[in-house]
């Protein structure tokens, strides 16, 4: 499991964001965001697979009902609202907190990729490649 430091310091650097509140905070965006969108067993999973400082963002609920949020642009924008980023900027983000807890934990990206459209694949890859 990635530590919070590490996570933090990892999405603060490759983001270029200023301090590592921001980076908290979008981790905290990207997690909550995710989480929405998974349902009860993968969300354990996921709240097993993050540092403990991560999982209040998991407390969000399940798989959301409206058939709209399981889309990738729906979650960028969840991501990208509280904090006025585009698009662009709120996948980037995503991808460094995903594939940063998943690049270590092969069978958490394996679930989670299973249990979400495959659109999303492109979270499991870090940004740039």
């Amino acid at each position: 499991m990635i530590s919070h430091r590490h996570l933090v310091e990892e999405v603060a650097s490759r983001a270029r964001l200023g301090d590592t509140e921001a980076a908290d905070a979008a981790v905290h965006l990207v997690l909550a965001a995710l989480s929405s969108r998974l349902d009860a067993p993968h969300r354990d999973h996921l709240r097993q697979a993050v540092p403990a400082h991560e999982r209040g963002a998991l407390e969000y609920g399940g798989r959301m009902a409206d058939d709209s949020a399981m889309r990738l642009d729906e979650l960028l924008a969840d991501v990208a609202r509280p904090v006025g980023a585009t698009p662009e900027q709120a996948l980037f983000l995503a991808q460094t907190v995903v594939s940063g807890l998943t690049a270590e934990d092969t069978d958490l990206a394996a679930d989670l990729q299973g249990a979400l459209p495959d659109e999303f694949g492109t979270l499991f890859t870090q940004p740039g490649r």
